[in-house]
């Protein structure tokens, strides 16, 4: 069994005038909301084994804002693929992995939307439709996969197990 926590960055602030979307930071909403997302993934024992993180300023500061509840030995890799990437990048990126049993990537809105809608295929049915219409700054679904390497992992087999969205807590 495998397991694949997809997380949207937190609430960030609006690029200031002449930066970079790439170097927003997180704004107060963000950073309050990942007190309780960290709370939940604390409370029921999802822990990551492996994180594929953007390395947006704002998914970085995501990363540090759930730092409690990752393994101090998880392996994290940092890749502007999931910054600039579509659907079938973000796929490929998790079929590449090898032996953790459990990945979170923390990206960007519309590809962790899709891509949680995408690979669910099977789940509570109020959950799936939600994943499927919306997908809120710092929510994070847990999809199941009845199998043993990332290279089997396909769109539509997994199973929906929750989604934990901010402002539902």
């Amino acid at each position: 069994m495998l397991r694949l926590y997809v997380m949207r960055h937190a609430k960030s602030s609006w690029a200031a005038p002449g930066a970079r979307d790439f170097d927003r930071e997180l704004n107060e909403r963000g950073h309050l909301d990942l007190e309780k997302v960290s709370t939940v993934l604390r409370s029921r024992g999802y822990v990551p084994g492996e994180i594929l993180c953007s390395s947006a300023e704002r998914t970085r500061q995501t990363l540090s804002g759930i730092a409690s509840v990752i393994p101090e030995d998880a392996k994290i890799t940092f890749t502007e693929k999931l910054y600039s990437s579509g659907l079938d990048d973000y796929i490929g990126l998790l079929q590449a992995q090898e032996g953790a049993k459990s990945i979170m990537i923390i990206g960007h809105n519309p590809m962790c939307g899709s891509l949680a809608a995408s690979m669910a295929g099977d789940g509570e049915p109020d959950l799936l439709e939600t994943i499927a219409y919306r997908y809120p700054t710092a929510t994070v679904s847990v999809i199941d996969f009845d199998c043993s390497s990332w290279s089997d992992v396909r769109k539509g087999a997994g199973i929906l197990i929750d989604c934990i969205i901010p402002s539902a807590l």
